[in-house]
């Protein structure tokens, strides 16, 4: 499990992965998206707006897992 996985466990989401993206799912209101293909990620709801903010710890596992993804330098 790499180092962004496992912040992402200590904040309760469990991890999905396929060729086009990597979900991240802690409930229904709160998934993050990582798009392969576009280096881009997101986090949204199972509905439009029924998103949590990003937290700080949020953003760090966000920012760690780009790094891995070799996004960011």
């Amino acid at each position: 499990m790499s180092k962004a996985d496992e912040m992402f466990d200590k904040l309760g989401y469990k991890i999905r992965d396929n060729d086009c993206y990597l979900e991240y799912r802690k409930d229904s209101e709160n998934i993050i998206y990582f798009h392969n293909n576009n280096q881009t990620f997101i986090k949204i709801g199972k509905y439009e707006g029924m998103c949590d903010d990003i937290t700080m710890q949020e953003l760090q596992a966000i920012n760690e897992k780009c790094k891995e993804l070799g996004w960011l330098q």
